[in-house]
């Protein structure tokens, strides 16, 4: 049985570590060249690095751990601030100063190699026992110390991150395909299963402990690099979170918003400027000649009602026209939603049931 088992391992690893080089190689070549990609290659390469150690243990091949052992420092305690970096470049943030974020990785990693060298120089019985020694403890600090609390940080900034993301988003466009980012929340709870599973499987030290964990990371690398294909950066023109703005001073008597709420019912009205599915605010208030802070505060505060809300109203709005005329009863609901300014069936039916208590099927069928 543990032969069957040690075998299963080894089958599953190579394959945890095939689909992460391979991922890496499809983002890095074959998506555009930003930084966001860039960044995320490199953490499928930095956990294929940790598959290959491990992988190399279990063959006993303990000359190649040590030779590996300097990288699986920094891609260990390079994993935590990579994802972050990762999130934070594809919901649009600023990538500026990153490279502070692994100067304690390098270090580790530095000194566990420093320390290796000096493992092959005859330093005395006495000396080598020291070197060894050290060699340990910054092993054993690095690996266990510094990189749970690295990563509780980073992983509370990220958190943090997608939280701004996904609460700004209702303000800012007028759809969510490719920018509400859900996955993300999969990929980050996938990374701290993670770790959960690689401190699990060194405590237990079980060959089917080994086998499950190394399941799950298969699984979370396809799904994180298959995502990752499909993921473009959503790169914010401004922020629109009305509590960083100096919002105070406007009030909603102020003639200068209410003309302004005039100008936006009167150029949704004619312009239907709805029918574009790709509408933000940032678009809108452009075409109206204001600023973004302006035009969100009056449609959060005035209409009561975050912007996506806004633009979907005048949509359904339109596409009950549609279902209810005679005229259209061969186009399709995909058809209809689109054309109203959906940008799929599914956000069309979505959107509808929530402004009608029903779906646009069942609203034709019962008009």
């Amino acid at each position: 049985m543990d032969s069957l088992n040690f075998s299963l391992i080894n089958i599953i690893s190579f394959l945890a570590l095939f689909a992460a080089l391979l991922f890496a190689f499809q983002v890095y070549f074959f998506k555009n060249k930003n930084k966001a990609n860039i960044f995320f290659a490199t953490y499928l390469i930095n956990i294929a690095v940790i598959i290959v150690f491990f992988l190399v243990l279990n063959l006993k091949q303990m000359k190649w751990a040590y030779i590996i052992l300097p990288f699986l420092m920094l891609a260990c305690l390079s994993l935590g601030p990579i994802l972050w970096i990762y999130v934070r470049l594809v919901v649009g943030e600023k990538g500026e100063n990153l490279f502070k974020h692994f100067y304690l990785p390098i270090f580790f990693s530095g000194v566990v190699l420093i320390l290796l060298i000096l493992t092959q120089c005859s330093l005395g019985k006495t000396g080598d026992f020291y070197i060894m020694k050290g060699l340990y403890v910054i092993v054993m600090i690095g690996l266990t110390i510094v990189f749970l609390t690295q990563n509780i940080f980073y992983i509370y900034k990220t958190f943090k991150l997608y939280k701004i993301h996904r609460d700004s988003i209702g303000d800012s466009y007028s759809y969510t395909e490719k920018i509400n980012l859900s996955w993300f929340r999969l990929l980050i709870y996938g990374y701290i299963i993670f770790i959960i599973g690689l401190i699990i499987t060194n405590l237990i030290d079980d060959s089917w402990s080994y086998i499950v964990f190394y399941l799950i990371l298969l699984s979370y690398v396809v799904f994180s690099g298959y995502n990752a294909l499909n993921q473009e950066p959503v790169f914010k023109q401004e922020r629109i979170a009305v509590k960083d703005e100096k919002t105070s001073s406007l009030k909603l008597t102020d003639v200068f918003l209410i003309e302004l709420e005039k100008r936006l019912l009167l150029i949704m009205k004619e312009e239907q400027l709805f029918l574009d599915s790709t509408l933000t605010i940032f678009s809108l208030a452009k075409e109206m000649n204001t600023n973004t802070k302006y035009l969100s505060f009056l449609i959060n505060k005035s209409l009561q009602k975050n912007f996506v809300l806004f633009v979907n109203e005048y949509r359904v709005t339109l596409a009950k026209k549609m279902l209810l005329d005679p005229n259209n009863d061969k186009l399709t609901i995909e058809y209809i939603g689109s054309n109203a300014g959906f940008k799929s069936k599914s956000a069309f039916n979505a959107a509808f049931k929530k402004n009608t208590g029903t779906t646009p099927s069942v609203f034709k069928a019962n008009n």
